[in-house]
């Protein structure tokens, strides 16, 4: 079967794309996406020198950045005060041991299911919709699948 990457048919928590960029070209590309959608960057985690530095481990590449969209926080907060604990909207930037850069990130929907309320599904379901254009805004590994035939 070909490698279909966050395609967890039980655990459908996040959109994944595979790029065809370099570990650092894709950070740039993913914060552009995220600017293009009115997101900022909060944090940004580098695991990879966390785990050396803490546990003495060598890791692959695998950054975690803290997306926030100013306005859909608000809007959340404003319907349960409570839900900063599932602040920021993650994006993982990660480089598998074959050299492939994948980009994941959560699905605001799913992790604002919890919010008992009908508005804050809204605008979580408005959020979803806003991260997976990030991802759609990201350009795909070309396989032998999916390129055109000339």
């Amino acid at each position: 079967m070909p490698y279909s990457p966050g395609r967890n048919e039980e655990a459908m928590y996040h959109f994944s794309k595979v790029l065809n960029v370099s570990f650092d070209e894709a950070i740039a590309l993913v914060t552009d996406a995220l600017k293009a959608e009115g997101m900022g960057v909060l944090t940004e985690i580098n695991a990879q020198a966390a785990f050396k530095k803490k546990l003495g481990i060598d890791f692959r590449r695998y950054t975690i950045l803290g997306a926030c969209h100013p306005q859909t926080a608000f809007q959340i907060l404003e319907e349960d005060d409570k839900a900063g604990v599932l602040f920021p909207c993650n994006v993982v930037v990660q480089e598998h041991q074959d050299g492939r850069v994948e980009v994941s990130a959560v699905d605001p929907l799913m992790m604002f299911l919890m919010v008992h309320s009908p508005r804050a599904k809204e605008v979580a379901q408005n959020a979803s919709v806003m991260m997976q254009r990030v991802i759609d805004r990201l350009p795909a590994l070309q396989t032998e699948s999916n390129l055109a035939i000339v």
